[in-house]
């Protein structure tokens, strides 16, 4: 698991690569809050295209982010693995983000 945090003008961009599992939840969940901007306007994008594997421990590092940042949060380019935690926990709608589904990701369908 690494995270790319990139500060913007608008506030910050996050990009998850590797795992979202339980034994990298505490550590990246540490990670993700030392990025996140102070100001309360601050956006905060969160590139999920890397994430190779996902959790209910993943997920809720998600939820978490959400109940911080609130409509400030952006989920974006989502992975296979995303998607489909996604789908199984109904959770979609939560976040509220558009989820593209190209046609390489058939075994999703």
């Amino acid at each position: 698991m690494s995270m790319l945090i990139e500060m913007t003008s608008a506030g910050c961009r996050l990009q998850i690569d590797g795992e979202m599992t339980v034994a990298s939840a505490a550590a990246l969940r540490d990670e993700i809050l030392a990025a996140l901007p102070p100001q309360d306007g601050a956006e905060v994008e969160v590139d999920l295209s890397g994430v190779s594997e996902i959790d209910t421990a993943g997920l809720q590092l998600m939820l978490l982010l959400k109940r911080k940042c609130g409509t400030r949060l952006r989920l974006v380019n989502h992975s296979l693995a995303v998607l489909q935690i996604l789908d199984i926990s109904n959770a979609a709608a939560h976040f509220g983000d558009p989820m593209v589904i190209t046609s390489g990701d058939k075994s999703f369908l």
